[in-house]
């Protein structure tokens, strides 16, 4: 049956192919129902016209203009209900104390009185049907019109012929049990009609329930069309009670209770809305608490924010339309699914916007710059919960309810959407924290994996060198270090040792070492008696090879085992202490040769010579000694070096080192690392000869990395 109903429809309007399932099914109904509507409303125009007494209208016409004047104020005050029928979909219902005036008008005048609710239906059509800004809204619109005239004349006319074929007259006679009965029995006839009237579209209502939420409970939907049918009934019986002060006492008197019904019907009106604004409230906190609750329940990584998000929103607000989105256009929930809000012209505004902003239908919308017909909208920034500033928006249309939105309405709804748009912006900021935390996490894996590669390139263990001892310490301040050292076996006895720094800290740093390491080897093993040719190639390499805007310091000397003869080339590197405790501890400072490795291209280096004795100390290190700072940033500096050293002049290599390390960490107590340090000290024996240590063992080196 509903492809039939639905092939007719389509053939009245086209756009039905193109909408969700949802909104075309209450779209065929409301085409099929108002074509089935409207002979029954144009019959009964027809009948009501041949019913008229224009000359009982001439006669009584300041009677009638009363009873139009005050069936338009009770229309105009009319009382409200608003039901939730399913999931995003609430339903709406006026009625007024009009109709009782109806109803009195028609027992004193008979059918020419019922002009009065066409009159009254056709003036409020032509108010709204320009606010109807969609064709879907015009199919309603049109229905509900035909079927209130169907209502208006059929029922009435039915009843009222019932009224006279029992007896009834116009008007009554008196107040007796008989006219009551008569009038309150032409009444259920009349309510009965209405009820068949309507029965139609109740049960294809019903139908659509049915297919939308797949239940068979269809009570929401009975209890709507029950309470918006039935309420204006309950006052109909007191229309024969005015009726009859009026035939009995005249109008003053009938007017007194009217004038008394009027307020009523005022205190009815402002308890309806005080019923929905309560309704709202209580709505939104409810659907703000579940959403709250299930965003912290929810995974952190923001899978289930969107269906979080298309659960609780549409139910809390009577909104036609919803859209949240970040910019540019990530859009978290957009309610109907098929629709495309217009966010390239609303962002441009919106992300000036610290708090939410109404437009009721009549007003214009600052981000476009004409005047446009529009539903009654709500624009909510969403801002960062760091900075508070705009990165997203909660748009939302609101639908036509049986009251319009005025500025008072749509205010009210300013604390729930600051909440809604506050929990958003909380959530975001979880997710963004979260995939930090793992990002964090794994460049944490990286760096120390990146650690674990960059240590693989420095020796692992000393060499055994006859006559002399080794010591070397390098301690990176992160999980990479710019400081590396490296020692070169040549085959002659000679041994090449290299300390150099980069002057930076982090990964980039580790990878200009990897780079510089790499050269220096590469061209040392080249130019085994020329460590300023190594200096001069490894700079012009660089240089070709790398544009990070880095550069090297570095200390390399190439050192005779038998001779203790060290030719070295310093670029621009910290001067390393040759001190000898023979000559009274005096210190011999290797100092630069050149300028750091990696700033001129034609930048050259120069040779120097220092002789290293038995019982000599050689101390090689990098600024992160010196530089060392305690808690209130106070550097190590190279005096307090130089103290150390020659206080451990006759110690052994690695008590020399120990003791170094040892006053930097008292020096910076519990102060983070502040720069990498790299410590070697080459030490010459004095106590024994090269052939008593000809076997010496190699010796482990002591490094971290």
């Amino acid at each position: 049956m509903y492809r039939y109903l639905y092939h007719f429809a389509r053939r009245l309007w086209p756009e039905l192919e193109r909408i969700s399932e949802q909104r075309r099914l209450v779209g065929v109904g409301d085409v099929v129902f108002f074509v089935a509507t409207l002979p029954l409303a144009v019959g009964g125009l027809v009948w009501l016209w041949l019913s008229t007494d224009l000359s009982l209208i001439q006669r009584q016409w300041l009677a009638f203009l009363f009873f139009q004047g005050i069936i338009f104020l009770f229309n105009r005050v009319n009382f409200f209900f608003i039901v939730e029928i399913r999931v995003d979909r609430y339903g709406s219902a006026d009625g007024s104390l009009g109709s009782m005036l109806q109803w009195s008008a028609a027992l004193l005048f008979g059918p020419s009185a019922l002009w009065f609710s066409i009159i009254d239906s056709w003036i409020n059509q032509i108010r709204n049907w320009p606010r109807a800004l969609s064709t879907a809204a015009r199919w309603s619109q049109a229905r509900s019109f035909a079927i209130d005239l169907a209502s208006n004349t059929l029922a009435y006319l039915l009843a009222l012929k019932f009224y006279t074929w029992a007896g009834g007259e116009f008007p009554p006679a008196d107040l007796s049990l008989r006219s009551v009965m008569l009038a309150g029995s032409a009444m259920l006839v009349h309510f009965l009609t209405v009820a068949l009237i309507w029965s139609g579209y109740i049960l294809y209502a019903m139908w659509i329930q049915r297919q939308i939420t797949h239940s068979a409970s269809v009570a929401p939907i009975v209890r709507f069309f029950f309470s918006a049918l039935g309420l204006p009934f309950l006052a109909h019986p007191f229309a024969i009670l005015i009726a009859g002060l009026y035939i009995q006492n005249g109008p003053g008197i009938a007017m007194f209770l009217v004038t008394g019904l009027l307020l009523v019907a005022y205190l009815a009106r402002q308890l309806s809305w005080a019923a929905e604004n309560s309704r709202q409230r209580m709505r939104q906190l409810e659907k703000l608490e579940h959403l709250s609750r299930d965003i912290i329940k929810a995974p952190p990584d923001g899978s289930k924010l969107s269906d979080l998000l298309a659960e609780h929103v549409p139910m809390m607000f009577p909104s036609g339309r919803t859209a949240i989105w970040l910019l540019p256009d990530q859009f978290y929930m957009k309610n109907p699914p098929d629709w495309e809000p217009p966010i390239e012209t609303i962002w441009g505004w919106v992300r000036n916007q610290q708090s939410a902003q109404a437009f009721l239908a009549g007003e214009k919308l600052p981000w476009i710059p004409d005047l446009r017909k529009h539903d009654p909208l709500t624009v909510t920034p969403i801002l960062d919960v760091i900075d508070q500033q705009p990165i997203g928006c909660i748009y939302m249309e609101l639908r036509s309810l049986v009251q319009p939105w005025d500025k008072p309405m749509l205010n009210g709804l300013y604390p729930a959407l600051h909440s809604l748009a506050a929990q958003v912006a909380s959530a975001l900021q979880q997710i963004k924290t979260y995939r930090d935390s793992l990002d964090y996490q794994a460049t944490l894996q990286e760096l120390e994996f990146a650690g674990k590669i960059q240590a693989s390139f420095l020796p692992s263990e000393l060499p055994g060198l006859t006559g002399w001892e080794l010591a070397v310490t390098l301690l990176p301040a992160r999980e990479t270090s710019g400081d590396y050292f490296d020692i070169i076996p040549f085959s002659d006895g000679r041994v090449g040792f290299l300390i150099a720094d980069v002057t930076d800290k982090g990964l980039g740093a580790a990878l200009y070492m990897a780079l510089s390491r790499t050269l220096f080897r590469t061209f040392a093993m080249e130019y085994e008696a020329s460590p300023e040719i190594v200096f001069f190639s490894v700079n012009e390499r660089i240089l070709q090879d790398a544009r990070a805007n880095l550069f090297v310091t570095a200390f390399y000397g190439i050192l005779d085992l038998h001779t203790g003869q060290l030719n070295y080339a310093n670029a621009g590197h910290n001067p390393p202490m040759l001190i000898s405790p023979n000559n009274g501890g005096a210190i011999q400072a290797l100092t630069p040769t050149g300028m750091p490795i990696g700033i001129d291209n034609d930048e050259v280096w120069t040779q120097a010579t220092a002789y290293i004795s038995p019982g000599d100390t050689l101390v090689l290190y990098t600024d992160g000694i010196p530089d060392a700072q305690d808690n209130e940033d106070n550097p190590f500096r190279e005096r307090r070096l130089i103290e150390v050293v020659q206080a451990n002049s006759t110690v052994s290599a690695q008590e020399m080192q120990v003791a170094i390390l040892e006053n930097v960490q008292a020096y910076v107590g519990n102060a983070p690392q502040f720069d990498d340090i790299t410590l070697l000290v080459i030490q010459r024996n004095s106590d024994q000869t090269a052939s008593e240590s000809a076997q010496e063992p190699a010796q482990e080196l002591d490094q971290t990395a």
